[in-house]
């Protein structure tokens, strides 16, 4: 089977961050537990029966949550036990626990440890994956990353994209995917800080003691050692497809963040603002958003045909192509309005931050203006569309990109709508006296 990272790696890093959470939000639908702060513990003896949504730079659940978990900090540990499904994202992720449901996370680094039991799939987009020896995952293993070492057992097929891959331990059905090799055989990007997880050797490497159920189909291609440049790879005047998509992107950003710079300068400012003063909590906002979009699209649509039925069916049918005319095209143009935000002007906010952020570096004597802060767009959608061009970091950016840039305009769009408390009375002479 040949296949490409690109076709369906894209698909499993949205899916392993669709789950990802925010805070601040109005109310969800459901009954849940909130918590917050510096540092959050769940200790062993709690359970916790509603589903819970907890964020804080350290968070450590030792304790039994009852429905889903939905944790983003920094530094997050599950050691506890959780009934329903988990999400997590954050710098170093790490589960010891127990699962009955899928794993989705998003971050740097996460580590399946030796006790983690996790009974359904694992969907994973970051730097490193790894699956200790005694892990266990119920069915199959979907990841995108720099590097993905299974040391652990997977009970059906393991599915990657990635520059390394190492297998250790033991895969019940297939492994496929991509193993896409980085110029000079080195990671394209090697993160250094505290806690950071040293990059392996690119490439595919099955050691004797694995044992795969099914075969083992990975693509490992390396650069200029391509199967061959196909005519559909190319796009308009001969441009490589790749590059003209780039290109394009690029146009679009500047048509559509300048036209928001000259007609709802607010909206950048804000959205921008908040953006970079908490990156973290926008990423989650974004996350929950684009998990709650989808559920809150399948619920209107069987509300309208509800609706539709019950208003042909008091006035014989006369109603029921109305109401599902007026309804459809109403729901095509809130999906059709929200795909925009999502694929433009998500990046328009964050590379008119980047740029700002650079050209303020540069020469702290930038006069504010419409021209100013449109060199500020270019500027970052230009440095945006060129981490793009590379492969597998290009994907981790363009998700970090469209979630901040998303919870940040859900921010934005709240203050704005809130209403302005009204100004205090000035005082009169009687009470001034």
């Amino acid at each position: 089977m040949k296949s490409s990272w690109r076709t369906w790696s894209q698909p499993f890093l949205v899916l392993a961050l669709l789950g990802l959470m925010a805070f601040g939000l109005t109310s969800s639908a459901w009954a849940a537990d909130f918590r917050g702060g510096e540092t959050v513990v769940i200790p062993a003896d709690e359970v916790i029966d509603d589903d819970l949504f907890v964020t804080g730079q350290r968070v450590e659940m030792n304790g039994t949550v009852k429905g889903d978990l939905f944790a983003t900090g920094r530094d997050v540990l599950i050691n506890g036990s959780v009934e329903g499904s988990l999400f997590i994202s954050g710098q170093t992720l790490v589960v010891n626990g127990q699962v009955n449901g899928s794993l989705y996370a998003g971050g740097y680094s996460l580590t399946v440890g030796p006790e983690a039991s996790i009974g359904r799939s694992v969907y994973f987009g970051g730097f490193s994956l790894t699956t200790e020896s005694g892990s266990g995952i119920g069915r199959s293993l979907y990841t995108g990353g720099y590097q993905v070492i299974v040391n652990g057992e997977v009970a059906n097929d393991v599915s990657v994209g990635s520059a390394a891959l190492e297998l250790n331990g033991a895969v019940g059905g297939d492994v496929t995917g991509e193993v896409a090799l980085a110029e000079g055989g080195a990671p394209p990007f090697v993160p250094q800080f505290t806690g950071s997880v040293p990059a392996v050797p690119p490439g595919l490497r099955v050691s004797e003691k694995a044992r795969i159920g099914g075969d083992v189909d990975v693509v490992v291609s390396e650069p200029g050692r391509g199967a061959g440049e196909r005519p559909q790879d190319r796009g308009l005047f001969g441009i490589p497809r790749a590059i003209a998509n780039r290109i394009g992107q690029f146009i679009a950003i500047l048509i559509v963040g300048g036209l928001l710079l000259y007609f709802w300068p607010g909206l950048m400012q804000r959205a921008s603002s908040e953006a970079q003063e908490r990156p973290l909590p926008s990423a989650g906002r974004g996350c929950l958003i684009t998990f709650l979009f989808p559920l809150a699209v399948v619920v209107a649509v069987i509300a309208l045909v509800v609706l539709a039925l019950l208003g042909g069916l008091v006035t014989f049918g006369q109603l029921l192509g109305d109401i599902l005319g007026i309804g459809g095209a109403t729901l095509g143009l809130a999906v059709a309005l929200f795909i925009f935000v999502f694929s433009l002007v998500t990046k328009a906010i964050v590379a008119y931050l980047g740029g700002r952020l650079i050209l303020t570096r540069l020469s702290a004597q930038t006069e504010p203006g419409w021209w100013t802060d449109f060199a500020s767009l270019a500027l970052g959608a230009l440095i945006y569309e060129i981490l793009r061009v590379i492969p597998i970091l290009g994907i981790i950016v363009a998700v970090i990109v469209t979630l901040i840039g998303l919870g940040a305009i859900y921010v934005a769009l709240r203050e704005k709508m809130r209403p302005t408390p009204p100004a205090a009375p000035a005082p009169t002479a009687e009470a001034a006296a």
